[in-house]
């Protein structure tokens, strides 16, 4: 009976781990790839240890399973802290760093509008006329700090 159990259960860890992997392809999530990958192994150590206990073996399941998302989460959470930090997605105003346009129109103060590609943008910056190009050297909230760009 032993026998019958421990291949019964063998073929039940390996179907486990299958399902597993076949959902996270059909319904991405990244955590059933996990669980379906510890459900593998422990199926090898069944195979390698067949006298294994089937509660011996659904503990190291669950400890392998949280071990294997826990290690995943934290080098995915860096990695996606360090794109975050370099990623200048829904900050165009920070795209445009180093950036060249043109003078459009400027005030006595230095504060004015300046074409960048296909929009205007607020500009300051010092000793500008109108038709100059600039160089987007700083960001400051919504306005370009611009140099004159010398030929």
């Amino acid at each position: 009976m032993t026998e019958w159990l421990t291949s019964w259960s063998l073929w039940h860890w390996l179907v486990l781990g299958f399902v597993l992997l076949i959902a996270e392809v059909i319904i991405p999530g990244v955590f059933l790839l996990w669980w379906g990958l510890a459900a593998l192994v422990t199926a090898l150590v069944q195979f390698i240890f067949p006298n294994f206990a089937l509660t011996g073996l659904a503990i190291f399941y669950a400890v392998l399973a949280c071990i294997l998302s826990v290690i995943w989460w934290r080098y995915q959470y860096n990695k996606d802290n360090r794109d975050q930090a370099r990623s200048t997605l829904n900050q165009r105003d920070h795209a445009m760093l180093g950036k060249q346009g043109t003078v459009r129109e400027i005030a006595a103060n230095g504060i004015g509008r300046g074409a960048f590609d296909d929009t205007t943008w607020r500009i300051r910056g010092e000793h500008l006329m109108v038709n100059d190009l600039v160089k987007v050297v700083r960001v400051e909230g919504i306005t370009l700090i611009v140099e004159k760009v010398t030929e």
